[in-house]
């Protein structure tokens, strides 16, 4: 499918926000991963400005619900469009609220798609990210038939580095890559 974005104005179809509208990617007993949707950009703004997600993972300079809007089409939904998978919406079951995004990306630099999560403050430390990646993980295995998948981290990331462990992922080393400044951890996972 398409997405038709007329980025002169920022008019964006409902084509996709209807498709994802009711599509759940995974369950957990307390999560559902969903694609992401237009709705979901004001915990979008709120998580890519945290002080953790700056720290651990970049400054994604995304200041208004524009922008966040932004990142949705030309990140999330882009991603999938090009790959068929992408990063999803992780929504609380008890309370309906989004609460962070888990899920898949491919970037120049990683030979296979990462596992990538976070999530807003409030809600770490709570096992949802664990939850999440383990439903991730099932997906790549079950549904998109990957056999391998790699994931990155900040070498100081200590709570990262500890889930994708129990997770199974094995340290491969510290490296760079393309788009990132600084030396972070690889670690993969065959499925």
């Amino acid at each position: 499918m398409a997405i038709d974005v007329n980025k002169s104005v920022g008019i964006v179809t409902d084509e996709f926000t209807t498709l994802a509208e009711g599509l759940t990617v995974a369950e957990t007993d307390r999560l559902i991963i969903r694609p992401l949707s237009l709705s979901d950009a004001e915990m979008i703004l709120v998580l890519l400005n945290e002080p953790t997600f700056i720290k651990n993972i970049a400054d994604k300079g995304v200041r208004d619900l524009e922008g966040a809007r932004d990142y949705i089409i030309n990140g999330a939904w882009a991603m999938h469009e090009l790959h068929g998978f992408s990063l999803y919406c992780c929504q609380r079951k008890c309370d309906g609220k989004t609460i962070g995004i888990s899920g898949l990306f491919k970037r120049e630099g990683v030979d296979h798609p990462e596992v990538a999560f976070a999530f807003l403050e409030k809600y770490c430390q709570q096992g949802y990210g664990f939850e999440s990646v383990s439903a991730v993980i099932d997906y790549a295995r079950d549904i998109l038939q990957l056999k391998c998948l790699q994931a990155i981290t900040n070498t100081t990331n200590q709570a990262s580095i500890k889930l994708l462990e129990k997770a199974g992922f094995n340290f491969l080393n510290v490296t760079k890559i393309p788009s990132i400044d600084n030396e972070i951890n690889l670690f993969e996972l065959g499925l």
